[in-house]
Formats: structure tokens, C-alpha cells, sequence
């Protein structure tokens, strides 16, 4: 199990490759973040191990995490949304083109 400055690391890692993937989304790249869900896991199974007083201090990091991920999520299912009204789109003006 990882200590208390390896799960800091982890999760500021973890922060920054969410930011990585956000801005990715942007320029309409995929930043591949699959391997994060164990991550993330193997940090909560270690913060079960620390000393209460240093897992109480884990709490705001993992929250920020968790916001920058919803977040993230979010953006996901938006970028999803405009794809599937241009495919829409360029369906219907082949169709309209067709006849």
C-alpha cells in the first residue's frame, strides 16, 4: 500500500491527467484515461490503511478529484451530444441531397 506523501502524489497525478484529458477534449483529441478507475481504487484501499488523522487530510484532495472528474464527465457527454447532431446534420443534408 502507498503512504500518505505516494496517495498525494497519486491523486495530483491522477488531477493532472484529467486536466490533460479536459483540454484534449477541446482540440477534439482523446487522451486515454482507462487505467484510472484502479488507480483510483488502489489510493482509496491505501487511505483505508493510514492513520485516521492523515486519512481525514486525504478528504479534500479526493473531493477536488472527484469534482475535476464530474466535470470532465460532463464535457464528455456534451462533446458526445454535438457529434451525434452533426452526424444528424450531415445525414439530413445527404438525404435532402439524394432527392
Amino acid at each position: 500500500m502507498m503512504n500518505k506523501d505516494e496517495i498525494v502524489a497519486d491523486v495530483n497525478s491522477m488531477s493532472e491527467l484529467i486536466a490533460i484529458a479536459r483540454s484534449g477534449l477541446t482540440r477534439n483529441q482523446l487522451v486515454e484515461i482507462d487505467n484510472i478507475q484502479g488507480r483510483i481504487q488502489s489510493v482509496v484501499e491505501s487511505i483505508t490503511d493510514l492513520p485516521p488523522e492523515d486519512a481525514v487530510e486525504m478528504r479534500p484532495m479526493l473531493l477536488e478529484l472527484l469534482s475535476e472528474f464530474q466535470d470532465y464527465s460532463k464535457e464528455v457527454e456534451a462533446k458526445i451530444g454535438e457529434l451525434q447532431a452533426a452526424a444528424t446534420a450531415t445525414e439530413d443534408t445527404k438525404q435532402a441531397a439524394e432527392t
